[in-house]
């Protein structure tokens, strides 16, 4: 079940219960999208790094941690998405963009960091929901927002949009860059998307 607000998240972790381990963003949705394309049942996957990771309170041990008595197991959402015709899953986030520095900027998020940007404060990985934020702002405001983005403190902010959604689309009218848990995708004319609560059991 997702998490409700004041309960506690997850149980310790079962011995002799861990699959295989990614230690980042790339590594662990290469796992989910194996299992998915061969219609396997997703296996319990161990986390010592990434944006999730990091979301968990980036636990240092790696390996021995997993097999320790400290090992917590916990459920995650998941992003079912579809770029054009190509379908493909999502464990963190999804960021669409021409680039950077001009042109709109769309984050969807199911954790609260993307790198050392906490992009999406209030984002939790098992609520059932995905956060959104999106914008376009000039050069030098992106600039005070690339600052900001360390801690978190760039929100409220008048220029940008953005709220809590369980699915989204929309269709461009020119080639997008879409960028999945940060490995480039290529250029996308329409996109569409939607949450998968507990989706995957993780350790960390």
């Amino acid at each position: 079940m997702t998490i409700e607000r004041g309960q506690d998240w997850g149980i310790p972790a079962p011995p002799g219960s861990l699959g295989e381990i990614a230690s980042s963003n790339a590594e662990l949705r290469e796992l989910v999208e194996t299992q998915h394309l061969k219609g396997e049942p997703h296996s319990i996957i161990g986390l010592t790094g990434g944006d999730l990771w990091k979301a968990l309170g980036a636990p240092s041990g790696g390996r021995e941690r997993l097999d320790s008595s400290a090992a917590r197991q916990v459920s995650i959402d998941l992003i079912e998405c579809r770029l054009d015709e190509r379908h493909c899953l999502a464990a963190a986030h999804l960021l669409v963009l021409h680039n950077w520095w001009r042109g709109p900027v769309t984050a969807v998020m199911n954790t609260e960091w993307r790198g050392t940007w906490r992009v999406t404060p209030r984002a939790h990985p098992n609520d059932g929901w995905l956060d959104l934020l999106e914008g376009d702002l000039p050069v030098r405001q992106r600039l005070l927002l690339r600052q900001r983005l360390l801690t978190g403190d760039h929100l409220p902010n008048s220029a940008l949009t953005g709220g809590r959604i369980k699915e989204f689309s929309r269709d461009f009218t020119r080639p997008m860059r879409v960028i999945v848990d940060g490995v480039e995708e290529g250029p996308c004319l329409s996109l569409s998307l939607t949450v998968l609560p507990d989706a995957l059991t993780i350790i960390y």
